[in-house]
């Protein structure tokens, strides 16, 4: 199961009572079976190798590659706050290399942007 998270915020101007239901929040997400930062960024990074590796295969034409993980992070997202998650994937595959960005949203959808390679 996944929740919706969203950015933290400055609960300072609000009733006391509102900041203290608001910093309670997390423990309450966790305690009805939420994914953690780092859970996320595991479950999703899965789904962000295959979708990787798929549109690698057709781009370089080449039935077997392999992607690895270069970098990965949760960003708060616009305009809502909430969270999702973003690698930096390497696929090597027929003596060729291809580099992408790949977001992932939830633990299906994920949306690949082909980069440069790395000088």
């Amino acid at each position: 199961m996944q929740c919706v998270r969203q950015q933290p915020s400055d609960s300072s101007s609000r009733a006391p009572e509102r900041g203290a239901v608001i910093r309670l929040l997390p423990l309450l997400a966790m305690l009805a079976g939420c994914l953690s930062d780092a859970e996320l960024l595991a479950e999703n990074s899965r789904i962000a190798l295959r979708t990787a590796e798929a549109r690698a295969a057709g781009k370089l034409n080449c039935p077997r590659v392999k992607a690895g993980i270069l970098t990965k992070e949760e960003v708060p997202g616009q305009p809502l706050g909430e969270l999702y998650s973003e690698y930096g994937i390497r696929v090597d595959g027929c003596g060729r290399t291809v580099f992408y960005d790949v977001e992932c949203r939830d633990g299906k959808i994920c949306a690949v942007r082909e980069k440069p390679m790395p000088e």
